[in-house]
């Protein structure tokens, strides 16, 4: 099944059509491609929270090194989060320049170097539709860059992402939104979630998961203008 989930996503094929085509949950694919790409991360597992006697860990720029795998974006803006840490993930995104040229021109916007933004949502126990967060955190990237380190998670917390512009009145006008990540316990004292919860889904018994929250994802906010 992954393997042909990964065959897929590298022909640029979305994840609710691969869902269809694979008789799968889009929940259910996603969940399966993010697993996929936490193979692929650079370096070792963090072992604690604890961090005091190492190296510092980056927030911003990711460098060149840093691998991941190739987004052929279908429909054209895509964003994924992935782990790097306890409390720090790494984001990237697909986003064509053709694209952000018409959004420009549909909007009638000045200039090529509007930075991005990354806002982050603690979305934790609830049914997110875009305004009902706990939370936000915005951070700005500047708009050469597809990829990025955000810190600042907190433990045994679900979080989603949009990315965006904001705009000279302030609004804050989103492309597409991210898959959803829940940081880990650090305690044991924490809820957790039934193990048998993810059984039943990874097994197709359940269409969504239990243990985390549902969000409301989409291709991209902004209508695409017709060439």
């Amino acid at each position: 099944m992954l393997e042909e989930i990964i065959k897929l996503r590298e022909q640029g094929v979305s994840f609710r059509k691969i869902a269809k085509e694979l008789d799968m949950t889009v929940g259910k694919v996603q969940y399966q491609w993010v697993k996929y790409q936490k193979t692929l991360t650079v370096g070792q597992p963090d072992t604690g929270l604890d961090q005091s006697s190492g190296p510092a860990k980056r927030v911003g720029r990711v460098r060149a090194t840093k691998q991941r795998p190739a987004l052929k974006a279908h429909p054209p803006v895509e964003l994924i989060l992935t782990f790097s840490s306890f409390t720090r993930i790494y984001c990237y995104w697909d986003i064509p320049d053709t694209w952000l040229q018409r959004t420009r021109e549909q909007l009638s916007l000045h200039g090529e170097g509007r930075p991005f933004i990354l806002r982050l949502y603690d979305v934790t126990s609830i049914a997110f539709d875009g305004h009902n967060h706990h939370s936000h955190m915005d951070t700005y990237v500047p708009a050469k860059e597809n990829g990025w380190f955000v810190s600042g998670l907190k433990e045994n917390r679900s979080y989603c992402m949009d990315i965006g512009w904001k705009l000279e009145d302030g609004t804050f006008l989103a492309f597409t939104r991210s898959n959803v990540i829940h940081a880990p316990r650090t305690e044991e004292t924490q809820e957790q979630h039934r193990l048998q919860d993810l059984h039943d889904f990874e097994a197709g018994r359940i269409h969504t998961p239990n243990w985390v929250e549902h969000v409301s994802t989409y291709s991209y906010y902004v209508k695409e203008v017709k060439s």
